[in-house]
């Protein structure tokens, strides 16, 4: 049987804000077709995030509007709190945004419209559908191979290669880009339902002795509890089994009252990946890595969406450059990102070492320098 080849000048593999955005800006900046692969089907649950009001400028960019959004896509909120250093809480807006409104988003909503919006405007979207290999040709295009559960296989001719694939970088590791990896944060966490007229209730953190509580209302009457800590403490420690991770909960000061009432969606701790890690794909021709995929930023920063979405506005001036001029400027944008890390890492460095508390605890220990 013949396999199926398809062409398209750039293909972006992730269907996240990132590898959306990146979408968008191409579609509405230069002439070029888009074709976006993603794993799923667009239904996985998401954890809200805490973005500044600067994400409407980048949204502006990639020509839309906040109203364009699905109401509730941004709930207003003015404070976060955080037990972190001693048991007297502090009031602060993310350790990287000095304004006063922030909004609490609800994600499934805003990343939906993203992609909506970017097939809309003339990407195509293969959904549910794997990435098998990768090949790059002499005249530096890339062969993708694909896989969807009902057309079978087939095989993506692309000019410009792009990964969007968040933490897991998992074109990167496939086509063995260098990366450079901090520590091994993990968060493991539980979705929960609130009460019809619970109070909701500022984002807060508390730092614990292996590592770090946080807590936030989402929309639709949801929270989400999660804790963050190292890989190998969790696995000791057996922090990823609902028993021991409840018992944890419990040793808390904060954290535990603010779930009073709170009803779980499920029983089923989700473990996710929150390391910092940096990849640095300057060796290989018409590649660019972007969002989480480029550089991933411990969730205490709140970096993680709006870098996802400027890293791909940026990025999509430099593909179209490349295909336009046969030139690369990838440099440049590598240089931009090792900037944006290298200025993370000291303010990383300077929140951790406020905590004191717990000398002889390796999570703490790890981040005391």
């Amino acid at each position: 049987m013949k396999t199926t080849i398809q062409h398209t000048d750039v293909l972006i593999i992730g269907g996240g804000p990132s590898g959306a955005s990146a979408a968008l800006s191409l579609l509405n900046y230069s002439n070029y077709s888009v074709t976006l692969i993603e794993q799923s089907d667009f239904n996985r649950i998401r954890v809200g995030e805490h973005v500044s009001s600067s994400i409407f400028d980048l949204i502006t960019y990639l020509k839309l509007h906040k109203d364009d959004f699905e109401e509730g896509s941004f709930i207003p909120s003015y404070a976060s709190k955080a037990y972190w250093g001693s048991d007297k809480v502090s009031t602060t807006n993310a350790i990287f945004t000095t304004e006063e409104a922030t909004f609490q988003m609800d994600r499934e909503k805003f990343d939906f419209k993203l992609i909506e919006t970017a097939a809309n405007r003339g990407a195509t979207i293969y959904p549910r559908t794997k990435c098998l290999d990768y090949t790059q040709l002499e005249d530096k295009s890339w062969e993708v191979s694909l896989s969807h559960p009902t057309e079978g296989k087939f095989v993506m001719k692309a000019n410009y290669l792009v990964d969007a694939t968040g933490r897991e970088s998992n074109v990167c590791r496939k086509i063995g880009v260098p990366s450079k990896k901090v520590d091994s944060l993990i968060g493991v966490g539980l979705f929960l339902e609130l009460e019809e007229n619970s109070k909701k209730f500022e984002q807060t953190l508390e730092s614990v002795e292996l590592g770090w509580w946080y807590t936030a209302c989402l929309p639709n009457n949801k929270m989400v509890i999660t804790l963050f800590s190292d890989a190998d403490i969790i696995s000791e420690h057996k922090l990823h089994q609902l028993e021991v991770w409840n018992e944890t909960l419990q040793k808390s000061k904060q954290i535990k009252h603010l779930i009073d009432g709170a009803r779980t969606i499920s029983d089923k701790l989700w473990v996710r990946n929150a390391q910092t890690q940096l990849s640095d794909p300057r060796n290989i021709d018409r590649f660019i890595a972007i969002g989480d995929a480029a550089v991933s930023f411990d969730p205490i920063s709140s970096m993680g969406i709006g870098f996802s979405i400027s890293s791909a506005c940026f990025a999509a001036k430099h593909i179209a450059h490349e295909l336009e001029e046969n030139s690369s400027s990838i440099a440049l944008f590598q240089e931009d990102i090792i900037n944006n890390y290298n200025q993370y890492l000291q303010t990383r460095a300077t929140y951790y070492q406020m905590e004191k508390r717990w000398p002889s605890s390796k999570f703490w220990q790890r981040r005391a320098n």
